[in-house]
């Protein structure tokens, strides 16, 4: 293996708040003041979202005061409106990541990355040049979570909508604990577990835990299930099970992440119906995939994270155009000049889990189509930034490969990035409307030169993005 590592620290974390970091991330500066002025989008087919609906063909839009007050048939726009020309064009709903981390950098580990409100700025930045209009959080400081969710409300410039679970659930000695404290010295790797993560040792640390988080606004109890590396203390039925509970009488939904189809039986077992990945490390039973239809489970599968990791692990990792425009510079330079020999150890718990990334690479394809063809609800997440993987960019490769790897049709999967997305929000979070094109809904919405229907990297040609009745300034 060409590149060996220590580097997959970086790619499991994906929520590094502290690396004893050398560069400080540029700001994209794509965000722009608030406007009030009227919007009408003229003759554009619309996809309003809904998987089930036939495309509106030559309709228009009109937008007043951040929502959609009317759309369909051609209408006589408004005198003090402005005009948007959709002829040739196809109009979809703001896209939203399901699966994110704010603050993580998303480097190579031999280019450690400061942790920064800057990175932070482009991250919004550039999850919004995509046309991600809303994102979920996975996973962080939840205080941190709290103050940013405040900071972009109160300004006067365009971001994503925030929501996020605050800190995870783990147990005391799981993962991303041991990631951690190989990755960064003592008592460092204390201060950050602890800012990040709640350790669970026994049902008494449950209550204070999931209360804590509810009241900094988190909306998910987020767990951990999953061995990186491999031989780690995980959380086991009864635990999660009293998660469940306490997260039910928080009126918080469990979202657990998995790693193998051991782990999505755990969860299932003990309550849990919301998955963050799809397992990458083995193979699905079709008995496991009837308990999931019957339990009526929902998956974020994040192939795209997986998918990147095992051809940086392989030193064949190609980046899209997309990916390119939103990728800070200096960043892209660093993947493309990967040190000699890259880094080494000689953990072979670490050795395992690479190999089982690399092994399993076609393998999770199979058990994301097994789930399509069966019924069950799959959401799009792309688990970024992380290494390599990008934001905002990198949910247009976790749709194509929902396409090519998947059997989605294009729509289908344009629909787990916004509808069917936008549904499971509405059940975490309360916020309705997200991820449709309604009349009285937001106005979160993303204009395409070109039709994805036949063509589902049509997405990645952006003509414009509307995020909260505002046009985007999408000129780096």
């Amino acid at each position: 293996m060409k590149i060996r590592i220590n580097i997959f620290v970086f790619f499991i974390i994906s929520l590094l708040f502290f690396s004893g970091c050398i560069y400080s991330s540029n700001v994209l500066p794509l965000a722009v003041k608030q406007s009030s002025e009227k919007l009408c989008i003229k003759n554009v087919n619309i996809f309003t979202g809904d998987a089930d609906r036939n495309i509106l063909e030559n309709a228009d839009i009109l937008i007043e005061n951040k929502r959609i007050t009317k759309i369909g048939a051609i209408f006589e726009p408004e005198t003090d409106c402005r005009i948007i020309d959709g002829t040739g064009k196809t109009i979809i709903p703001g896209l939203i990541d399901h699966h994110i981390h704010i603050s993580a950098p998303g480097g190579p580990p031999w280019f450690p990355v400061l942790p920064n409100q800057n990175l932070i700025d482009r991250n919004l930045s550039a999850f919004l040049f995509a046309g991600v209009t809303t994102v979920f959080d996975m996973g962080g400081a939840v205080y941190d979570l709290e103050a940013l969710k405040k900071k972009i409300s109160a300004e006067e410039k365009i971001n994503p909508r925030l929501f996020y679970a605050g800190k995870m659930l783990t147990k005391k000695g799981g993962h991303p604990d041991p990631m951690l404290r190989e990755l960064i010295p003592w008592p460092f790797s204390s201060i950050l577990i602890n800012q990040i993560a709640f350790l669970i040792e026994d049902r008494e640390d449950i209550a204070p835990a999931i209360s804590e988080n509810t009241a900094h606004g988190s909306s998910l109890t987020k767990i951990m299930v999953d061995q990186i590396p491999m031989g780690i203390p995980s959380l086991y039925e009864d635990l999660i099970t009293d998660i469940v509970k306490e997260s039910d009488k928080a009126g918080r939904v469990v979202g657990s992440h998995i790693g193998s189809e051991s782990d999505l039986l755990t969860g299932l077992n003990s309550g849990v119906q919301f998955f963050c990945h799809a397992p990458y490390r083995s193979s699905v039973s079709d008995s496991t995939i009837a308990a999931m239809l019957e339990k009526q489970a929902v998956i974020i599968p994040t192939l795209v994270v997986f998918e990147y990791s095992a051809n940086f692990f392989k030193n064949e990792l190609v980046f899209t155009d997309l990916d390119r425009q939103v990728l800070d510079p200096e960043i892209l330079k660093a993947y493309m000049e990967v040190p000699e020999g890259g880094l080494k150890t000689d953990d072979p718990q670490l050795e395992s889990w690479v190999h089982d990334v690399i092994t399993y690479q076609e393998i999770k394809y199979e058990n994301v189509r097994k789930m399509k063809e069966a019924g069950i609800t799959i959401i799009a997440g792309s688990d970024s930034p992380n290494v390599a993987t990008v934001g905002g960019a990198s949910l247009h490769t976790e749709m194509r490969l929902l396409v090519e790897r998947c059997g989605f049709t294009p729509i289908e999967a344009v629909a787990a990035a916004t509808s069917v997305s936008g549904d499971m929000l509405e059940k975490t979070t309360g916020e309705k409307g997200l991820g449709r094109i309604r009349k009285g809904g937001p106005a979160d919405l993303v204009i395409l030169n070109g039709d994805f229907r036949d063509d589902i990297t049509q997405t990645e040609n952006i003509y414009m993005v509307i995020s909260d009745g505002q046009i985007v300034n999408r000129q780096p």
